[in-house]
């Protein structure tokens, strides 16, 4: 390798090294309770991580770590104890079931689907969608069960 080319290497490593300081993913994965860390590397696959975030709920902290699996984001919810609580996956209407997306269409009927989620619970799957009422401007969300049920939604719901 040249000087020039080492030098050349060297200026770009130090003009990158501002953007990944303590702010950058691996620090806050590093700062995660050890649990949450052995859970979300055990289901990450090959995902690329993207970002973490953390809400106090009624049982204590829940982290949601934020990959995107080919192309389309693939979320992990973790409560403090390292058990996995929810894997939110990014979908479209085509791949939900008939109901479901029935159930969601009628609830978008005067609006566009922002973003369309499959949830994982403990073995039951939901699906969570973002709708924006372009009337109003605001964003609703909307959550129901394969067979077509509304179900409440809560605050780990991907939205905007």
């Amino acid at each position: 390798m040249t000087i020039a080319r080492v030098l050349l290497a060297g200026l770009a490593a130090s003009a990158l090294a501002p953007a990944f300081d303590g702010d950058s993913f691996a620090a806050k994965f590093e700062a995660l309770p050890q649990a949450v860390q052995e859970t979300a590397r055990a289901h990450m696959e090959n995902a690329l991580p993207v970002s973490i975030s953390s809400a106090k709920g009624e049982q204590g902290w829940d982290y949601q770590v934020n990959t995107r699996l080919n192309g389309k984001y693939h979320d992990l919810v973790i409560d403090g104890t390292g058990k996995l609580v929810a894997v939110k996956d990014e979908t479209d209407l085509a791949s939900l079931p008939a109901a479901a997306k029935a159930a969601i269409e009628k609830q978008a009927t005067a609006s566009k689907i922002v973003t369309l989620e499959k949830v994982t619970e403990g073995g039951e799957v939901s699906y969570g969608a973002v709708v924006k009422d372009d009337a109003q401007g605001t964003f609703v969300r909307v959550r129901v069960g394969a067979d077509g049920t509304v179900k409440p939604t809560n605050q780990n719901d991907r939205g905007k």
